[in-house]
């Protein structure tokens, strides 16, 4: 196969030949320097790395509901030096333990109705969180505000979702139900310390606030058909919108996200009341009070209570958007920042050389296909917790712009993976994801026999997860870069 533009050829003896160059987009990459290698070398192996640019990009909204298996809430505000500010906050419901009457209602002893002798005390919300699951300043101050929902959320099914962009206004009362001041460590700081947190890494920590008594009185009177169905409780009791006030002063303020466990059980809603045992006279009347048992009723959150996050960024100029000569790879979860990356066109310069040429003596095999990002460490924010992802994501998108697994599908109507594993692990030593593209793949992509898709970078379980990434690209030296190592063979 001749050359088709004067190429740059350096090669080195290191175990066998390889071959790095960069070539220019009208240039067939398996043929270059066919013509200055030895006769003898009709079996070798060379590779080819080049460079390659991504772009950054903003979703519309993402979903943000509990139907994903991954899913938590976020909750707080954090100012980040590069990416802006992201605040977030989420709306849950709550069902029922089970279809047995609470006591309240129904007193076991008896069969009957006894509702005479029971008292609310106080409606508690749990929300549950594990060590270092926070991002920014642990201690920043948040002030926690609840209300109650105005309107019954849909049927939690997969064909009603909630996104990230929620319009809240209108949707819940205006009263307070509970403010409460809360920092990720400070909260614990006073029953469990540093190295107490260290020991109990398992053990989540769970916050508790103490709700509206007027809330805790309705909840208390609900009827027999409210607490035997779900569907009835939840039109007498809506749910509830979870969020954090605006710092007094922005400028000043860094924060911190919280990341709460919502389907494990530790996070729930919780009635207390009492049931209180007096002497009765001889007319039977009740007398002094002699014994108070304290009784509790839970409202679980879990599958069958729809709860989903909102979010809202305001980005810096940090971040440059639908350009390839952006410096950095801006990667963010909660609906923030991703990035595309189209290879198309490197992979389609390997057509002819893949194809099956009778008229050739030399025959063509890809050994391994490697995508290279290096990270910029300057993400790491002194005195703030902001760790790098250990994993990176890579997707195709679907026609609603929503991450899906990469791949395609054959002539056989076979689906092929585009990379051996959806995700690459953060490697310390070389301070890069490298994703390994499934070789079978990009021989069918090259050959026209799977539609070449643009990849997308995401944050894992990205709806959910508040971390981001920052990766070098139009650099000098750690730009991205695809690696395709190939063998050459007599036929």
């Amino acid at each position: 196969m001749p050359n088709k533009t004067k190429r740059l050829i350096k090669l080195s003896l290191s175990g066998f030949f390889s071959l790095l160059l960069i070539w220019s987009c009208e240039n067939d990459p398996a043929s270059i320097g066919l013509d200055t290698l030895p006769t003898s070398d009709i079996l070798n192996a060379n590779s080819i790395t080049e460079k390659i640019y991504g772009l950054n990009q903003l979703p519309d909204r993402v979903v943000s509901d509990n139907h994903h298996n991954s899913a938590s809430a976020v909750l707080g505000y954090f100012k980040d030096p590069q990416f802006g500010i992201v605040k977030a906050d989420f709306v849950t419901e709550v069902t029922l333990s089970n279809t047995k009457l609470p006591s309240f209602i129904y007193n076991s002893e008896t069969g009957e109705e006894d509702a005479n002798k029971f008292f609310p005390d106080s409606l508690v919300l749990h929300l549950a969180y594990g060590y270092e699951n926070w991002y920014g300043d642990e201690k920043a101050k948040h002030k926690i505000q609840i209300y109650e929902l105005a309107e019954r959320l849909d049927i939690a099914d997969s064909e009603h979702r909630y996104y990230s962009n929620y319009e809240i206004l209108g949707r819940h009362y205006s009263k307070l139900l509970a403010e409460k001041e809360f920092s990720a460590f400070g909260a614990v700081a006073d029953t469990m310390t540093d190295s107490i947190w260290g020991s109990l890494k398992n053990a989540p920590y769970i916050m508790k606030i103490r709700l509206d008594d007027e809330l805790a009185g309705k909840l208390f009177s609900l009827s027999k058909n409210q607490l035997s169905d779900p569907n009835s409780l939840k039109d007498a009791f809506n749910g509830l919108y979870i969020t954090t006030a605006d710092p007094a002063n922005p400028a000043n303020f860094t924060g911190s996200l919280t990341n709460f466990s919502m389907m494990q059980g530790y996070s729930k809603l919780v009635l207390h009341y009492r049931k209180e045992l007096r002497e009765l006279s001889d007319d039977n009347e009740e007398g002094k009070l002699i014994q108070v048992t304290p009784l509790s009723y839970t409202f679980p959150i879990n599958k069958g209570a729809r709860f989903f996050n909102r979010y809202t960024h305001q980005y810096t100029s940090e971040v440059e958007w639908e350009s390839t000569d952006a410096s950095r790879l801006m990667v963010q979860g909660l609906a923030g920042s991703y990035s595309k990356i189209d290879l198309s066109e490197m992979i389609t310069l390997w057509a002819d050389s893949l194809s099956n040429n009778q008229d050739s003596e030399l025959a063509y095999g890809i050994s391994g296909v490697d995508l290279v990002f290096y990270v910029d460490t300057l993400q790491d924010i002194d005195e703030l917790r902001t760790p790098i992802s250990s994993t990176l994501s890579i997707r195709h998108q679907d026609e609603n712009g929503n991450p899906v697994y990469a791949g395609g599908t054959d002539k056989n109507d076979k689906a092929v993976s585009a990379f051996l594993y959806p995700s690459a692990s953060y490697d310390k030593a070389s301070n890069s994801y490298t994703f390994k593209m499934n070789q079978e793949y990009f021989q069918k992509a090259a050959t026209g026999e799977i539609e070449i898709k643009p990849f997308y970078l995401y944050l894992p379980a990205s709806s959910y997860n508040f971390n981001r990434v920052m990766l070098f690209n139009k650099h000098e030296e750690h730009h991205p870069k695809l690696k395709v190592k190939y063998v050459k063979y007599s036929k």
